[in-house]
């Protein structure tokens, strides 16, 4: 069952309706004409009323980040599992007493981190992984993107606070920490206003990270870039270590097409061949809550690590917010602790 049916929830539907071994039985969201655009599937107009009535092995969250902690805590405690798109929630107290719950009912909890599943991104994790450029010493990334026209004039981005940061880094740091396996412990970051734009606030940010084992990240993101500059939504990465070096360029509409470039000290740059991955992007996600689902074996993003991710992003604002550097780890241990059943 689907939860949440605005612009990126029907084209959810889509995706829940092509994939296989996967059925698509109900769809709940209070606004009548969105539950039509959904033809020949029984719509509801409460998660509630869906969960009480529909027979499902899991819902789907796809609802504003708002409800992501309500929504998907009802669908746990009501037995199923749950795929929730990103934000887990909109603070890491929410996010942990999720994961908590879903430890106590025995259920499937994943977020939909879909930018973990395309080739050239696995093709820059496994050559981390089989030690291709040595120990890391440093990343950089920049995103760049201009998306002064690109959403509708009254879209809520452009009214938001922090829309760069709370929109689109989580998806960023997630890949940070999937590609090198390390968690993110402080962050100081700089947002910054964009006055040629239709953006109220800062659609900009630049921060610097430090990885465990003492590795900087120097990350760039920028939705307002009116140079002509643009990078692929994966953004334009450099991996040094101590062997050599990763180069990752993608392409500007499709994040699955780009070249991943090894460049060992002393040696020639070569072109490392991107995987071909049977499902992609959010099609793998759902993939994925199927598999665990079918197999009882924990999935890739299960929320209790994507809070992690989330955590940096919280860091950021924080650091934004303050001018001071935000202890990321200190934020996870507050979270998890606020989240026991004691705290509840």
């Amino acid at each position: 069952m689907q939860a949440g049916l605005g612009i990126w929830g029907r084209s959810w539907a889509g995706v829940v309706r092509e994939a296989p071994n996967v059925e698509l039985v109900a769809v709940a969201d209070p606004d009548p004409e969105s539950r039509k655009a959904v033809a020949g599937t029984p719509g509801y107009g409460t998660v509630e009323e869906a969960l009480a009535e529909v027979a499902c092995d899991a819902v789907l969250v796809a609802t504003p980040p708002g409800t992501h902690h309500a929504v998907a805590k009802a669908a746990l405690e009501s037995g199923r599992h749950a795929l929730v798109e990103k934000p887990l929630a909109t603070d890491l107290a929410d996010a942990h007493d999720l994961v908590r719950t879903a430890e106590e009912v025995g259920r499937f909890l994943l977020v939909s981190q879909n930018y973990r599943y395309n080739g050239p991104f696995r093709a820059v994790q496994h050559a981390i992984v089989d030690g291709e450029i040595g120990d890391l010493v440093s990343v950089k990334i920049s995103c760049r993107r201009d998306t002064r026209t690109l959403f509708a004039p009254d879209d809520f981005r452009y009214s938001m606070r922090h829309p760069y940061l709370l929109d689109m880094s989580i998806h960023h740091f997630d890949l940070i920490r999937a590609a090198t396996g390390r968690d993110v412990l402080r962050v100081h970051a700089r947002g910054r206003r964009v006055p040629d734009s239709p953006f109220v606030h800062q659609p900009a940010v630049s921060a610097l990270l430090d990885l465990e084992g003492g590795v900087p990240v120097f990350y760039e993101g920028d939705w307002a870039d009116p140079c002509g500059r643009e990078t692929s939504w994966n953004g334009d990465w450099e991996i040094s270590g101590e062997e050599g070096r990763l180069l990752w360029v993608g392409d500007g509409d499709d994040r699955g097409v780009g070249e991943v470039l090894l460049e060992r000290w002393s040696e020639a740059p070569r072109r490392l061949g991107t995987l071909e991955l049977e499902f992609v992007e959010r099609a793998a996600t759902l993939q994925a809550l199927r598999a665990a689902v079918e197999t009882g074996e924990a999935p890739e993003t299960a929320a209790e690590d994507n809070a992690k991710s989330l955590a940096v992003v919280l860091g950021c604002l924080r650091s934004i917010e303050s001018g001071e550097t935000a202890d990321v780890a200190a934020l996870v241990s507050t979270a998890v602790h606020e989240g026991s059943p004691a705290d509840r």
